[in-house]
C-alpha cells in the first residue's frame, strides 16, 4: 500500500501536469470505487470544472476544483494516479478517466480495486470518516515529542499496532512502521505503556527519519507503486528490515526475523530490538 512518502510524490508529480487543466469528460468503469455522491452525480459534479491545485493529507489526495469541491482519492493497496497524452495507450487496469484540456487524459489504475474516489466540500455537508479523524502527521509541527509521550502512554497496545493507527499519526503503514522500529532499535511487539521516555524520543526520531528519507528517494516500490509519470520509487534500496526476512542485520548482522502482529507481517532484529 503507498504510504505518506509515495503519496507525496504522487502529489508532486501530478500537480504540475493537472494543475489549470479542465475536466471535459469523467468516465467510471467501476461504480462502487466511487464512494460518494452516486457515480452520475460524481460525472456531472466534475466535468467542466477546473483542477486549481493538488493537496495531500495521510496517505489520502485531494485534487481542488474552481466552484470549491474537491476530489478525494484514497490509492489503497494497489491504487495509482496516470497522467497520460490522449494518444498514449491505455494503461492496465484502468477503473476511472479524466478526459483533461491539452490533450491529456488522467487514470486512475487499480489492480485489487480497493482504491477509491469521492466529491466533496462545497455545499455538500458529506465527510469521509476516515480522512476527518487523522491524526497529526510525521515530520509536521504538530507531530511533537510530547505528543507522541502522552498518546503512547495512555494506549495499552503492541507499538507496531499503535503506528498503524491512522487516528494516532497519518501517514504509516508497514513499511515504514517496521523500519521506524528498527532504526529506533524497538521490538514490534513490545507494549507502548511500557516504552521508556528514551525510547518514545528515539522513535520520534526514527519515524520523522524514516519518512524524510522515504519523501527524498521518492518512495519504496515493491510492485505497484508508482508515481504519475510512471516512475518507480528507490527507497527500496535503503530498507534496514522490510523485506529482508532472513537477510543479516545492517547494524549487528543477526538474521533477521518476521512474525505477525496484529495480523501484519513484521520483520525485526532480534538482537537490536528490545
Amino acid at each position: 500500500m503507498p504510504e505518506m512518502p509515495e503519496v507525496e510524490q504522487v502529489r508532486i508529480s501530478l500537480l504540475p501536469q493537472i494543475k489549470g487543466k479542465k475536466i471535459v469528460k469523467a468516465e467510471v468503469r467501476l461504480p462502487r470505487m466511487i464512494l460518494h455522491p452516486s457515480v452520475p452525480e460524481f460525472i456531472t459534479g466534475v466535468e467542466g470544472r477546473t483542477v486549481t491545485d493538488v493537496r495531500r493529507k495521510g496517505k489520502y489526495l485531494t485534487l481542488l476544483l474552481d466552484n470549491g469541491q474537491y476530489i478525494m482519492a484514497h490509492l489503497r493497496m494497489t491504487g495509482a494516479l496516470l497522467v497520460t497524452s490522449r494518444e498514449a495507450p491505455e494503461p492496465s487496469f484502468a477503473k476511472i478517466r479524466f478526459t483533461l484540456t491539452d490533450g491529456l487524459d488522467l487514470w486512475f489504475t487499480d489492480i485489487r480495486t480497493f482504491g477509491t474516489m469521492c466529491l466533496c466540500g462545497g455545499s455538500d455537508p458529506w465527510t469521509d470518516k476516515g480522512y476527518a479523524s487523522l491524526g497529526p502527521e510525521p515530520l509536521s509541527a504538530v507531530f511533537t515529542e510530547d505528543y507522541l509521550l502522552q498518546r503512547v502512554k495512555k494506549s495499552h497496545q503492541m507499538i507496531k499496532c499503535f503506528l498503524l493507527d491512522q487516528h494516532k499519526i497519518a501517514g504509516l503503514g508497514n513499511i515504514y512502521a517496521d523500519e521506524a522500529l528498527a532504526a529506533a532499535d524497538i521490538r514490534p511487539t513490545r507494549y507502548t505503556d511500557r516504552l521508556t521516555k528514551k525510547q518514545v524520543h528515539a522513535l520520534y526520531e526514527a519515524v520523522n527519519q524514516v519518512i524524510a528519507q522515504g519523501l527524498r528517494n521518492h518512495g519504496t516500490t515493491f510492485r505497484d507503486y508508482q508515481d504519475a509519470d510512471g516512475h518507480m520509487g528507490n527507497n527500496r534500496d535503503f530498507l534496514l528490515v522490510y523485506g529482508r526476512k532472513g537477510q543479516p542485520c545492517t547494524k549487528c548482522g543477526a538474521e533477521l526475523k518476521q512474525i505477525k502482529v496484529g495480523g501484519r507481517g513484521s520483520v525485526y532484529c532480534p538482537r537490536c530490538q528490545k
